[in-house]
């Protein structure tokens, strides 16, 4: 590898991650996987998440999925020996992520406009829901609710059904990415300009970029289409087609070279020369003819055989993959997403990888995932080197 290695571009950086759930820790681990020393800040307990099912060897999947490579220390807020443990680590820390609601931290006096004179150099990254004002700033949020608050779920699932929200934590993820960018643009203002900053990322405003084209034909009062499944209101064919083993492909044709190649693939050359679909506008009005048709096609081979065939041909289809399918993937072997990740009781599992590579890898380092307040006593021990250290 030539450069700079993956898992030493942040090295040397703390990150107090004062985050619960899955969009501030996320974003913190990726930092660690950069080298940064993160030190989660849970409250007495643990955070939240660590009690969501299923587990593996007593650790909640969804924790590990967000934490490795961190160290975890517990501290009360409410107390003042907590906050004087938290001032004392602060004044080690090059950066602070909190996702606590607006004005919480504030009330307690440990929030950005209490801190920022105090450590003008602190990097804060705040993580909210809804965002740090407005009427909504301090409603409780999770991916879910945002989903439906900022109209996604309108425009998910089937005509006449009920809606839906989109499977995972995409806009839980989508957020962790934004306040992973934060967390760098801040490093980087600190080392151009000396002073501190906050930056806000919010699960609102990462939800509304998912709805961009529809947002903006909204905007320009155009009428909308509301539920159309894995369909899309902006070209034809798009959408999941059952195969002939009862799998699904997804078909995605979205300029006139690739519809051409599609018919050719299929046979189809009566829907080739159809006027009724000779460009994507048309396409799209009449989707309820075009869409049967199609289907009949598709149904003539399974879903694995149509992917073969279209990957050879350059057309964009896809087998809908189950997750077993996903983890085994050549393509997403390749890419390294899947790595290792030590349990705190020493066993290893395979976990996500990072989406970002430098020269082409990642980091290969095992990274562990923490217990609640597993690391208090190595913590403590150097903040008193470090405050021993100052005062010679």
């Amino acid at each position: 590898m030539t450069g700079m290695e993956f898992s030493a571009i942040l090295r040397g950086v703390r990150i107090l991650d004062c985050t619960r759930n899955i969009a501030g820790p996320v974003a913190t681990m990726l930092a660690a996987e950069m080298g940064a020393d993160v030190i989660k800040v849970e409250p007495p307990g643990g955070d939240e998440m660590r009690q969501w099912p299923p587990f593996v060897d007593g650790q909640s999947v969804y924790f590990v999925s967000c934490n490795r490579g961190k160290r975890s220390i517990a501290i009360d807020f409410k107390t003042d020996e907590g906050k004087n443990l938290f001032h004392r680590l602060l004044a080690t820390a090059d950066v602070m992520v909190e996702n606590y609601r607006p004005s919480t931290l504030e009330k307690m006096g440990l929030g950005w406009s209490n801190l920022k004179d105090t450590y003008p150099k602190l990097v804060w990254i705040s993580v909210t829901g809804y965002g740090r004002s407005g009427p909504r700033a301090t409603a409780p949020a999770y991916d879910s609710m945002i989903q439906a608050y900022t109209g996604i779920m309108g425009i998910t699932g089937e005509q006449g059904r009920p809606p839906v929200r989109c499977g995972g934590s995409p806009i839980d993820i989508a957020t962790a990415y934004l306040a992973w960018g934060a967390i760098m643009t801040g490093i980087h203002t600190v080392a151009k300009t000396g002073r501190g900053i906050l930056l806000e990322v919010s699960l609102m405003e990462s939800a509304l970029g998912f709805m961009h084209a529809y947002l903006q034909g909204a905007l320009a009062g155009l009428p909308l289409p509301v539920r159309i499944g894995s369909e899309t209101m902006g070209m034809y064919p798009m959408g999941a087609f059952a195969t002939q083993n009862g799998e699904y492909c997804l078909v995605q044709v979205s300029n006139e070279y690739q519809w051409q190649r599609f018919c050719d693939l299929l046979g189809a050359a009566e829907l080739a020369n159809d006027a009724r679909f000779a460009n994507n506008p048309l396409r799209v009005k009449n989707r309820d003819a075009l869409r049967p048709l199609i289907q009949n096609y598709l149904s003539a081979r399974t879903a694995q055989q149509w992917e073969t065939l279209c990957l050879a041909a350059g057309v964009p289809v896809s087998h809908v993959r189950g997750l077993n399918d996903v983890v085994r993937d050549e393509q997403v072997n390749a890419r390294k997403m899947v790595k290792s990740v030590r349990l705190p009781n020493g066993r290893e599992i395979s976990t996500w990888g990072v989406p970002v590579k430098v020269d082409g890898q990642v980091a290969e380092t095992k990274l562990g995932v923490p217990g609640v307040d597993q690391h208090r006593g190595e913590i403590l021990a150097e903040l008193e080197r470090i405050e021993g250290a100052d005062e010679k």
